[in-house]
């Protein structure tokens, strides 16, 4: 049985890539497109924050352990699903910074960048057994890829007109 006694790893690998929009920040704003400001979206906005706070805090307080065959098929899967958020970064990177990259599918995957730390926490919630960690993952993914979601519409809508 293998255990590592610091899970705050979890959180750590998937916010560094974020640093990196401090050194190369979009070359586009799109904090400049009109955002809807109704009560729902208000809603899921909280529901994006509670879920980051909780998704990118819980795991500090586990052990990381892989002690069987389902422990080990979870690491691959969250491996994968890192993997894939990672070479969205690349993407990124490689592709001139465009923060429209955010939103692009990728190997037939919608909107890879909200949807991978997503499965990623899902499945972190269950290598740890914390029920915390799921319903903050839910909490999320309701409001990570419903916010994408909108931001990839209303890109499309402004290359479009």
């Amino acid at each position: 049985m293998k255990t590592i006694p610091f899970g705050g790893i979890i959180s750590i690998v998937v916010l560094l890539p974020n640093l990196l929009v401090v050194f190369f920040p979009p070359n586009s704003k799109l904090a400049n497109i009109p955002k809807r400001n109704s009560v729902l979206a208000q809603i899921i906005n909280v529901f994006e924050r509670v879920g980051q706070i909780g998704s990118f805090t819980l795991s500090f307080f586990y052990r990381l352990s892989c002690s069987n065959t389902l422990d080990t098929v979870l690491l691959i899967m969250m491996s994968f699903a890192l993997v894939v958020y990672y070479t969205g970064w690349v993407r990124y990177l490689v592709k001139g910074c465009s923060e429209t990259l955010f939103y692009k599918s990728m190997f037939g995957i919608p909107l890879p960048m909200a949807i991978m730390p997503v499965i990623y926490f899902i499945l972190a919630s269950i290598l740890l057994g914390s029920t915390w960690l799921m319903i903050s993952a839910i909490l999320l993914g309701i409001g990570h890829i419903t916010i994408s979601l909108q931001s990839s519409r209303r890109i499309k809508h402004l290359t479009v007109t």
